[in-house]
C-alpha cells in the first residue's frame, strides 16, 4: 500500500505495517485442533497444514486413531438399534400375516473400506479360492454373509 505524505516535499512512501499471519495462522490451528479434539474426532481432523496430499488407508487410521475410536463406539450403538429395528420388521410382518422364518441370529456388518482397502482383501482372497487354499464356500461366507442357514447378514 502507499500513500502520500504531507510535507514540503509531496512524495509517496510505502505503507507495510506487519500482518501478524502467523501467529493468526498458529492461534487458528489450536483452536482447530481443540475442537477436533473437544468433538473427540482427534486433533488432526480439522487441521489444515498437513492437507494437500493423498494419505493411505494405513496414514488415515493411525493419524485419525481418536476418530476410529469414536466411529468403533457409534457402531456397537447403531448395531444394537439396527438389529432391533430388523426384529420389529420382521415382527409386523409376521402379525400382517406374511410367513417368514425365524429370523435366528441378526448380525450388521459395517464396511471399513476407509480403513482397509475391502477390494484388495476380496483379490487376495480370490486368489487363495483359486489356489485351493480357500474354498468357496467361506469366500461366500465371508463375503457374502452366506453359510449358516440360522444366520442373516445386513
Amino acid at each position: 500500500m502507499f500513500r502520500i505524505v504531507m510535507s514540503t516535499e509531496d512524495t509517496i512512501q510505502e505503507f507495510a505495517p506487519q500482518l501478524r499471519t502467523d501467529a493468526q495462522a498458529k492461534a487458528l490451528r489450536t483452536a482447530l485442533q481443540m475442537l477436533g479434539d473437544l468433538c473427540e474426532f482427534g486433533i488432526s481432523y480439522f487441521d489444515f497444514d498437513g492437507a494437500g496430499y493423498v494419505k493411505t488407508a494405513t496414514e488415515v487410521s493411525s493419524d485419525n486413531s481418536a476418530l476410529m475410536r469414536n466411529v468403533r463406539r457409534h457402531e456397537h450403538v447403531l448395531e444394537k438399534a439396527v438389529t432391533g429395528i430388523c426384529r420389529a420388521a420382521m415382527a409386523v410382518e409376521r402379525s400382517l400375516g406374511v410367513e417368514l422364518p425365524d429370523e435366528g441370529d441378526v448380525r450388521v456388518s459395517f464396511d471399513d473400506s476407509i480403513i482397509t482397502d475391502t477390494a484388495a482383501k476380496k483379490q487376495q482372497d480370490m486368489a487363495e479360492v483359486a489356489a485351493g487354499l480357500m474354498t468357496p464356500d467361506e469366500y461366500r461366507a465371508k463375503w457374502y454373509g452366506e453359510g449358516n442357514d440360522s444366520d442373516s447378514q445386513l
